[in-house]
This record gives structure tokens, sequence and C-alpha cells, in this order.
């Protein structure tokens, strides 16, 4: 071998061990490793709160206006959509996290009560929605749901969401709360 080939394999194999060591972790054995961030995420996780996904479909762009009788809705979407069903189980003290939907939701409490709190409400009031009631959550708008009750709480949710996106975003905590 001449010796600038050798040379260069040397380098090279010097050069991989450099940057072997560099990306090595300082943790030793039986020690937990220590992260490279050293700030706390700031997004807040859900606690207690166990979706279950019933239905996913997609609807494209569609507007719908439908009339019976003296009832009259429109629904409308300029973009592909997806609709995504699920059934959301809140335990009680259990929370959604601090998040924000891509689209719409669609909220029917079935069991319990919900108590619904939105980032941009500087007074942090609670919005109460027991069993039998729906509300909306818009797209893009930060908040979090709650059960402060005793009893565990259970919703239907129906999102309109783009096409293959996530239903659910997680969301720094807005600091409007004493939570």
């Amino acid at each position: 071998m001449s010796k600038v080939l050798c040379r260069s394999v040397i380098a090279a194999a010097i050069a991989a061990a450099i940057g072997a060591l560099a990306c090595s972790d300082s943790a030793t054995r039986g020690e937990a490793a220590k992260p490279a961030i050293t700030e706390p995420p700031s997004f807040t996780a859900a606690v207690d709160f166990t979706p279950t996904l019933l239905a996913r479909g997609n609807l494209g762009t569609f507007h719908i206006q439908s009339k019976a009788g003296d009832y009259d809705a429109e629904l409308k979407s300029h973009d592909n959509t997806d609709i995504v069903v699920a059934r959301i189980v809140v335990a009680p003290g259990g929370h959604s996290g601090w998040h924000y939907h891509p689209g719409p939701v669609l909220v029917t409490v079935t069991s319990g009560t919900i108590t619904f709190y939105m980032g941009d409400d500087p007074t942090c009031s609670p919005h109460v929605h027991p069993a039998g009631t729906t509300f909306f959550e818009n797209g893009g708008m930060v908040g979090i749901a709650r059960n402060e009750g005793t009893v565990e709480a259970t919703v239907v949710a129906t999102f309109f969401v783009p096409a293959g996106s996530a239903t659910r975003l997680d969301a720094p905590a807005p600091g409007n709360c004493a939570f």
C-alpha cells in the first residue's frame, strides 16, 4: 500500500473515531443518559384522557346545503377534508392538556361533565358542558378540556381536518389559567 493511501486510510479512521466520540453519550453503565435539551418541553400532556378512534374517512371538498321543512343547515369546505370520529373517556381529575385542532371539532358529551377553558380568555372562565350537550372547538383555538367532576366523563368528537393530518396538536400552557 502506498504511503499516501495509508495516510488517507488512517486519516479516515481517526475522523470516524472522533465523530463517534463526539456523538457518544457520557452516561456510564447503569446511569441514565443526560438529555441534550436543557429546557422542559413547552407543551402540556393529557392526563387520564383516553381517545379511541371510531372512524376516519375522506370527504374531499364539499358544500352541503340541507333543507327539510323549516330546518336549514349548511356545511362547506374548500379543502380536501377528512372526517374523524373518536370516543374520548376522561377520568375524574383528567384533562386533555392544552391543545388545538387544525379544523373545527364538534363535541357531544355523552356522560359526566366536561369543563372547557380557552387559551385566549384572560379571565380563564369555565364553560361547563354536562351530558346531553354539544360544543364546538374552532380550528386553531388553543384550549383545555377538563373533567372537574367525581365521575368519568365521555364525549364523542367529530373532527373536520385537512386530509391525512393529525386531529390534535399539543400547545404550551398560555398562562391565563392557574393550572
